[in-house]
């Protein structure tokens, strides 16, 4: 965060009676969970304007999963928000993305958790700011343990072993379901990631790491925990039933979803509940995920726009902002946050110990540029479709290899 030095305060009062304030509104393109989230932003916003009162803040709140729409709406308009949050940057926006490099040079991004501030590079630019990282793992119903007379699961526990344990609790406490899982092709390659499956290789050149017949048994296995464990019709599309809402309504003993949502567990579950410790596979692994804030080279007010980008992005400003969302700083300068109650701060407790313990792949994967053009949709369809009967695993599969060296194809 920027201060004025004391030696110079006289002279911006006595410039201030003389020079008039131009004023700035920004543009902000956001998505948030729940209207606490929104106001606690407005408020950091205006934290923002108290330091700088000539830039003030239109935001503009879009649901996470109308995102990419919007980015294409914009490209296709020429008509951008300032800035932006997102957790990708799609290809078709990428043209007009301020260069990050160029404003704060090139170290500048060295700050940041390394996985997510190499899925901000792209060649020898730096495309956006990283403002969070996140975790995806587990979260238990604690009480739903204890009605059933069951203990919670131990570190280094394996998915066959956790998953009778939790249809157990379901039987003897009366909930609904075991488990409930984030229709997310993030959240799924967790489960591919935990069996040793990625897609790319970790170091450059770029190529295809796929072992096809690893990642079909794999997908099977996912599948029959969907059949057999899930509410019906949730990984087809043919339910209506929300994840999120399931667990915070008590229908569902566990939720496989991730570290942004401890800040609106801790203000909206009436529930004891846990973060962790995640189930492993063959090996134990989460998935490198997060939040960045890109800036658009058409903005009329560039330099106010990249110089609100930066303050949120520093160390101190990064650290209340998690501490306000309960989520994890992409800063590592970020000095030790405070979080707002006990369980909030022992759930990202276990997510970062649940990040340190994942393989590189699960950064890198996520990492690569070329994960953005169709392969998120492909490894989503690679479960869907099988599960609504449209195509076999191994067609799944062979379509997601397809789709991951198209990738590579189209960035040569």
């Amino acid at each position: 965060m920027n201060f004025i030095r004391h030696s110079a305060l006289a002279l911006v009062a006595a410039t201030a009676l003389a020079t008039p304030v131009i004023a700035s509104e920004l543009q902000l393109g956001w998505y948030v969970d729940g209207d606490e989230q929104e106001q606690a932003l407005r408020g950091l916003l205006d934290q923002y304007t108290k330091l700088h009162p000539e830039t003030t803040f239109d935001l503009q709140i879009t649901p996470y999963d109308g995102m990419s729409e919007k980015f294409r709406q914009y490209a296709a308009s020429g008509i951008m928000p300032d800035v932006s949050l997102t957790s990708s940057m799609e290809p078709v926006v990428r043209p007009f993305l301020v260069d990050w490099a160029e404003v704060n040079g090139k170290e500048w991004i060295d700050q940041f958790v390394k996985g997510w501030a190499d899925g901000a590079k792209l060649g020898d630019k730096v495309i956006a700011a990283p403002l969070d990282v996140t975790a995806v793992g587990i979260f238990y119903n604690v009480d739903a343990f204890t009605k059933a007379g069951v203990a919670l699961p131990q570190p280094g526990a394996t998915w066959d072993e956790v998953l009778p344990v939790l249809k157990q609790v379901s039987e003897k406490a009366s909930v609904r379901f075991p488990l409930v899982w984030d229709v997310s092709a993030h959240r799924y390659l967790t489960y591919q990631f935990q069996y040793g499956n990625h897609i790319y290789s970790e170091d450059a050149p770029i190529k295809v790491a796929m072992d096809d017949a690893s990642w079909v048994t794999v997908l099977k296995q996912f599948v029959k925990i969907t059949e057999d464990y899930m509410p019906p019709g949730l990984w087809s599309g043919s339910s209506s039933d929300k994840p999120y809402d399931m667990f915070v309504n008590q229908q569902a003993v566990a939720y496989m979803s991730g570290s942004w949502q401890i800040g609106s567990f801790n203000d909206n579950a009436t529930f004891k509940w846990q973060a962790g410790p995640t189930p492993k596979g063959t090996v134990s692994s989460s998935n490198v995920g997060g939040n960045y804030l890109v800036a658009f080279n058409t903005s009329k007010h560039l330099d106010e726009a990249t110089a609100f980008v930066t303050w949120i992005t520093s160390p101190d400003v990064q650290a209340e902002y998690a501490k306000i969302f309960g989520l994890l700083p992409a800063n590592k300068l970020a000095p030790a946050v405070a979080y707002s109650s006990e369980d909030a701060a022992a759930a990202v407790k276990g997510f970062q110990a649940d990040l340190e313990n994942s393989p590189r792949y699960a950064a890198t994967d996520q990492a690569w540029p070329e994960m953005q053009a169709g392969v998120w949709d492909a490894v989503k369809n690679s479960v869907t479709q099988v599960v609504a009967g449209q195509v076999t695993p191994e067609e799944a599969i062979a379509s997601l290899r397809a789709a991951a060296e198209a990738a590579i194809t189209a960035g040569q």
